[in-house]
């Protein structure tokens, strides 16, 4: 058995001497001395890699203030009748208006699905999907009521659960990229 772990450690032997005397091998200091133009890349590389990340960890703001106004829009906009004002063969096409109760469901359903895939992602991937899909159902949820003509007694469970929705999908991006951010600025101080 000791002949076959020796074989197998000459073998690796003779491989590493059979690179280093390869013509054309170069030592540290030469490897060095050719990288050092590729360190101001690598630091231009980081620094947009840094900047690229606090722009996404920003856009959870910016659909929290988009979500705000849309919810304003829908407050004062919370007596209207959204079903009668369309005109009669569309109101046939559609028939009645959908039960309050269903949207409760699927608004829940959609609420605890929302979250549970934004706690579910990587936690490593620090550049994850930052979709406005999600924003776009919250919103989404206002004319549902209005059709149903309860939007003015369901507006804070409609409020609640997007402002929930969004801001726990704001804080999971902000976390996994402030982590990120951190790994870069570590690199970035290896290389200065």
């Amino acid at each position: 058995m000791t002949t076959g772990n020796t074989r197998k450690e000459d073998k690796t032997m003779i491989g590493h001497m059979t690179g280093q005397m390869k013509p054309g091998a170069k030592n540290g200091l030469e490897n060095v001395w050719e990288n050092r133009g590729n360190v101001a890349q690598r630091r231009e590389e980081i620094l947009h890699s840094i900047d690229s990340l606090y722009a996404l960890s920003r856009q959870g703001l910016w659909k929290l203030i988009l979500f705000l106004a849309f919810s304003t829009a829908a407050l004062q906009a919370r007596d209207v009748d959204l079903f009668s004002t369309l005109p009669e063969n569309i109101r046939e096409i559609l028939g009645c208006p959908v039960p309050p109760e269903f949207v409760h469901v699927v608004l829940a359903i959609s609420t605890i699905s929302a979250l549970i895939l934004h706690a579910g992602r990587d936690t490593d991937n620090a550049r994850c999907s930052s979709g406005w899909l999600q924003f776009g159902m919250a919103v989404f949820y206002y004319p549902l009521y209005a059709m149903s003509n309860s939007l003015g007694t369901w507006f804070p469970l409609v409020c609640g659960a997007g402002l929930i929705t969004i801001v726990f999908e704001h804080l999971a991006i902000w976390v996994r990229t402030s982590r990120a951010i951190h790994e870069q600025k570590v690199k970035l101080a290896r290389i200065s």
